[in-house]
């Protein structure tokens, strides 16, 4: 597995530097129906959202080709998945599965945030549809079982923003189609179980 690092800047907006309170998520999200590769949504996190201050980020994002670009270092916090909005189901600001995972950090959104406990991975799409290439999904399976493995958890912690938000259809492909979304956790389990003693 090869992973570019070309870290940004620290700023207000996208890196601010503080470090994550811990692992408790892997998050996955689309980069939208732009159909932007992993340079071009790094550029965005560089520069656009500083400019617009909008806060946005992700520790790793995963090109068409399957390069995997680290934005963040892996231990520092990114602002993927928090959110202030209102879930439709558990009407509260995060869903029912996100507070059993993140405890304190999902039941608390005026002080704290899944950002502080949480992987950001963001996954290049091909279209409006969500799809994703081959070499995108296989790149994620690896990085994703890697974290897994390193931090020694199971993948009951891989999750998608929908999971943690519930309003966001994000990854749009999984989210329209749960059924993906489990083929790739089934993967992960595989590549995980290949490669636990290494």
């Amino acid at each position: 597995m090869k992973i570019t690092q070309r870290f940004l800047a620290i700023n207000e907006y996208t890196r601010s530097g503080k470090l994550r309170n811990g692992t408790l998520g892997i998050i996955l999200h689309w980069t939208g129906p732009n159909g932007h590769n992993a340079r071009q949504i790094w550029d965005y996190f560089e520069n656009d959202c500083p400019k617009e201050k909008h806060y946005s980020s992700a520790n790793y994002i995963i090109d068409f080709t399957g390069e995997i670009l680290q934005a963040v270092p892996e231990g520092e916090r990114t602002y993927h998945c928090g959110s202030s909005i209102i879930d439709p189901i558990s009407e509260k600001i995060y869903t029912d599965w996100a507070r059993k995972k993140f405890g304190n950090y999902a039941s608390n959104p005026k002080t704290l945030s899944p950002n502080q406990v949480t992987i950001g991975i963001e996954m290049c799409a091909i279209d409006d549809s969500g799809a994703f290439r081959d070499a995108t999904i296989s790149s994620t399976i690896e990085l994703v079982s890697y974290l897994c493995l390193r931090y020694k958890k199971k993948v009951d912690i891989i999750g998608t923003h929908n999971m943690v938000v519930g309003w966001k259809d994000c990854p749009r492909a999984w989210v329209k189609k749960p059924y993906l979304f489990d083929a790739f956790i089934e993967d992960v389990k595989r590549h995980m179980a290949l490669n636990e003693d290494k």
